[in-house]
């Protein structure tokens, strides 16, 4: 991406007034002299300014994740903050990842009860975002080119968009947008519904290899590369799952049966010897799953489908000890 040229933007009807380096401190709640002092650091691989931890991911492959300590977080935030208020981009209907309001759930609600589900999965999509593409969308948005290189500073490190930094979400949504908008024209030519969520890109309807030919077509000349691993087609009559939820009914999308069952036995297991035997006996433990996971999955579940998952949450909280999951948390229950 450090090649990619990021003009012209389809979806961008205007841009905002010149936006100076006092302005983006001003946005950032601190003074110039601090940014500078901080984009040095972040740029020398300062240490005490954030860590990064390689995970392995599911399917394979390492997933480096930058955690910010708090100054930068706090920075990095307020400059979230700014993007959102100061730059004209609106999320197109079907971006579904980090947009108010739109989740997992209405991202696979697009595909319900479809011919055949595509989905396509986008390589290294938050690292092949270059700190140049970057630099050069924002002063084109308006940013002068001090106030561009001082935020590339703050929100790039070793010269990529970092999985972990608060302005990661937005900006890789902008960066994205040329693309989203080719994917979008296209899909609605050949009458197929599209939806993004992050790197996940599923096209459902009368879906075929040429369309496929034709997506990674248009991907590929816009700088993006695909993971032809976890590229897959799901007709119907088999498992249809976007974005971890199964979509092959057409009245909603519902929770996976292996999740189900493992929280149906997990209850069973924490009703019948207690919680602390849960962690130690039964792999709760090894298996990381803390009364805040647990909830957290409850919490999922009845959001997905609530006459399921309702009567679950109210379970756990019943018999998971308050002072793991505090007092509060009983509000949310009902």
């Amino acid at each position: 991406m450090e090649g990619h040229d990021p003009t012209p933007l389809r979806c961008r009807e205007y841009r905002l007034a010149t936006f100076s380096v006092d302005d983006l401190a001003q946005h950032a709640g601190t003074d110039v002299e601090r940014l500078e002092e901080l984009s040095r650091g972040v740029l020398l691989g300062n240490g005490l300014l954030f860590e990064s931890r390689s995970h392995r991911k599911r399917r394979g492959g390492i997933r480096e994740i930058v955690k910010p300590n708090p100054w930068l977080d706090s920075i990095t935030k307020s400059l979230n903050r700014s993007f959102l208020q100061v730059l004209p981009y609106l999320p197109p209907d079907h971006v579904h990842g980090f947009v108010r309001s739109r989740s997992t759930i209405t991202n696979a609600t697009a595909h319900l009860g479809k011919k055949c589900v595509l989905r396509v999965d986008l390589e290294d999509f938050f690292p092949s975002i270059g700190s140049r593409w970057v630099n050069s969308l924002l002063q084109q948005q308006g940013y002068d080119e001090k106030a561009a290189s001082l935020c590339v500073g703050l929100t790039t490190i070793a010269g990529k968009l970092p999985i972990g930094l608060s302005t990661s979400p937005f900006l890789s949504n902008l960066a994205f947008q040329e693309t989203d908008s080719a994917l979008a024209e296209f899909s609605a030519t050949e009458g197929l519904s599209f939806t993004r969520y992050v790197d996940d890109l599923v096209f459902s309807g009368d879906v075929t290899d040429e369309h496929l030919s034709a997506i990674e077509g248009i991907i590929s000349n816009d700088g993006w590369l695909i993971n032809l691993r976890k590229t897959a087609f799901m007709r119907r009559g088999g498992p249809q799952y976007v974005t971890g939820l199964y979509v092959g009914g057409s009245d909603m999308p519902r929770i996976p049966r292996e999740m189900k069952r493992y929280m149906r036995w997990t209850l069973h297991i924490i009703r019948k010897f207690g919680y602390e035997s849960y962690m130690a006996d039964f792999g709760g433990e090894a298996s990381d799953m803390r009364p805040q996971r647990l909830l957290g999955w409850a919490r999922y579940i009845t959001a997905v489908e609530p006459e399921f998952g309702r009567p679950l949450l109210g379970a756990f909280f019943e018999l998971i000890p308050l002072d793991y999951c505090g007092p509060d948390d009983c509000e949310d229950i009902y």
